[in-house]
């Protein structure tokens, strides 16, 4: 029960539709032999024709075998298969890198074909690749070395977090159960997860460090080879961000970290402590809205807070509920956290949350499914224009979660509710604000230390320290800190995506600037947001923001995203000022 259906990409890999998908893909190696590269409109049609047909295949197999190990790690078949697909991926390698190469270095015209115009941006986006590609050969090695290299170590990272246990009080957690607890209104609950969770990072810490280790080395390599100045450069062209635009970003960041540091000091008066707040009450719930709900309920919520601002949204919220499009309850073996799985190809896609009932599991659920919504809007374009930058990713997914925030506190004048909104709002804000700033920190701070030396556990301890100190300063008890945050979070064991923790702080006040002009100029805005969510897949993400006119190198429009935040903060401190008069 509450566990998603892949009906829809395959019934299992013993159904006639994916035998006949595996078969396909592996005669493709064998099709790519009867393509003639010459420089014409012919040719160049049937290169992107192979690639589209490539793109499908791939992802529709890849896709189900993720998406099945990711509720279900230990499984044998799906473990198989993924080894027997990243070999067919890495023979094909060479293949594409060639296809890139000749698409990236045309010189005919393709807007005089109606169809081929439509790939002017992939197209010029191939050419400033081909730059960066190493010779078929070198590129067709490091694939197939990757399979036994960073995607081996980002396995086992994966495996060991999904699989460690724990016992508090007689009962057996998963690592996603004991997170969970984090949320629990009882502050001893609270710390006894805290220090169960830390224990069982302890059992797993010297391996999961070999594997963070090596992951990074292989993109410094990597990187390097291909003539990036650094893996941040590799990342802001992946990105198709600016550096100025990161720079802008991370300048208004630091200058209202002290802000942030003001809510955790109040918040951390407010429930008793003197040094600061110590991580495991970073999520303390606050206030009286700490209500309860059943999937069932989740997905009513959801639907009525979405419809006044776009039928469509809440429309696909309800199927989504109603088809079974989510694996929503945590259990042994499935990974943690919560994703969204876009698949174009089929025009759908899928969620996995580790769902607890909390109004914070209901806010997480909003942001998957702006994921979703995103997804449902670029699956129009065609195949080689599916995909998005990691910094525009999450706009569609924050904005969401403002439209929930937003409007129950706009609709309660219950001063402890407030206050539970408010706090949950800061919570989830810091998070994408100081939380991410930590990570960018330590990511940047271990590229460099990975230049020259292995860092053990106890060295990426203190690295993670300094990193939250630097972030959080004086908002956390120096003396209760979280030096396994490297541990959890999954994003860093991925060698073809580093630096995947700016693109939330950007997604997040991206949002909230957009929602402000939501706010302000509401006639239409709706159409002009979908309208900029369709072009995420074929702009940079400058020339995405200028469809509602922002300009996101200046450092103003992100300013004026984080005084929003300020207001809560004042409201935050004169709320609990007031509660804490009345003790």
């Amino acid at each position: 029960m509450y566990k998603w259906q892949l009906d829809d990409l395959y019934v299992g890999y013993e159904s006639e539709e994916f035998k006949s998908d595996w078969a396909k893909l592996k005669q493709f190696e064998k099709d790519f032999k009867q393509l003639t590269l010459e420089d014409n409109l012919e040719d160049i049609k049937a290169a992107v024709k192979f690639k589209e047909e490539l793109l499908i295949t791939a992802r529709r197999i890849g896709s189900f075998i993720s998406l099945t190990l990711s509720t279900n790690t230990t499984d044998e078949t799906s473990t198989n298969y993924r080894s027997q697909f990243s070999k067919v991926m890495s023979e094909l390698t060479k293949n594409q890198i060639i296809l890139d190469r000749f698409l990236g270095s045309i010189t005919t015209d393709i807007t005089q074909d109606s169809e081929l115009s439509d790939y002017t941006f992939a197209f010029n986006e191939l050419k400033e690749e081909a730059q960066h590609l190493l010779d078929e050969d070198t590129e067709a090695v490091i694939s197939k070395l990757d399979n036994s290299g960073a995607s081996a170590w980002s396995n086992l990272h994966t495996y060991l977090t999904s699989t460690v246990e724990t016992d508090v009080d007689g009962k057996t957690y998963t690592l996603s159960e004991i997170r969970n607890l984090a949320y629990d209104a009882d502050q001893d609950v609270r710390k006894k997860a805290y220090e169960a969770e830390l224990a069982m990072y302890d059992k797993i810490k010297d391996p999961v460090a070999f594997s963070l280790n090596n992951i990074k080395q292989q993109v410094l390599t990597t990187s390097s080879l291909r003539g990036y100045e650094s893996p941040l450069d590799e990342t802001l062209q992946q990105s198709r961000m600016d550096r100025k635009t990161l720079d802008s970003l991370m300048t208004a960041i630091q200058e209202y970290l002290p802000e942030f540091r003001r809510y955790l000091k109040q918040k951390a008066t407010y429930l008793g402590h003197k040094n600061g707040l110590p991580f495991y009450d970073l999520f303390a719930p606050m206030g009286e809205a700490n209500q309860q709900f059943s999937v069932e309920e989740s997905g009513e919520y959801l639907v009525n807070h979405f419809r006044p601002f776009s039928d469509k949204l809440a429309d696909l919220v309800q199927e989504f509920y109603d088809k079974n499009y989510v694996d929503f309850i945590p259990r042994k073996g499935k990974r943690g956290g919560a994703f969204c799985s876009n698949l174009p190809f089929i025009g759908q896609s899928r969620i996995m949350t580790n769902f607890d009932g909390s109004l914070s599991s209901v806010i997480t659920m909003a942001h998957e499914l702006g994921h979703a919504y995103h997804g449902s809007i670029i699956q129009a374009h065609k195949p080689l224009n599916w995909s998005y930058s990691m910094p525009v990713a999450e706009t569609a997914s924050t904005f969401n979660e403002t439209l929930i925030m937003n409007d129950l506190l706009n609709n309660t004048d219950d001063e402890v509710e407030q206050l539970a909104l408010i706090e949950s709002l800061l919570q989830d804000t810091t998070q994408i604000i100081v939380d991410i700033y930590s990570r960018y920190y330590f990511e940047t701070k271990l590229f460099e230390a990975k230049e020259d030396k292995f860092l053990f556990s106890q060295q990426l301890e203190d690295l993670m320290k300094e990193a939250q100190l630097e972030a959080y300063g004086d908002g956390l008890d120096p003396d209760y800190l979280h030096p396994y945050m490297w541990v959890n979070k999954g994003h860093y064991y991925s060698a073809g995506l580093s630096f995947y923790n700016f693109p939330y702080a950007f997604g997040g006040l991206f949002a909230r600037g957009l929602y402000t002009i939501y706010e302000e100029q509401p006639e239409g805005f709706v159409e002009r947001y979908d309208e900029l969510l369709k072009l995420t897949t074929v702009s940079s993400v400058e020339e995405t923001a200028k469809a509602m006119d922002v300009d996101v190198t200046d450092v103003a429009f992100w300013q004026k995203s984080l005084d929003t935040f300020v207001n809560y903060i004042d409201q935050f401190e004169e709320i609990t000022n007031k509660l804490m008069a009345t003790k």
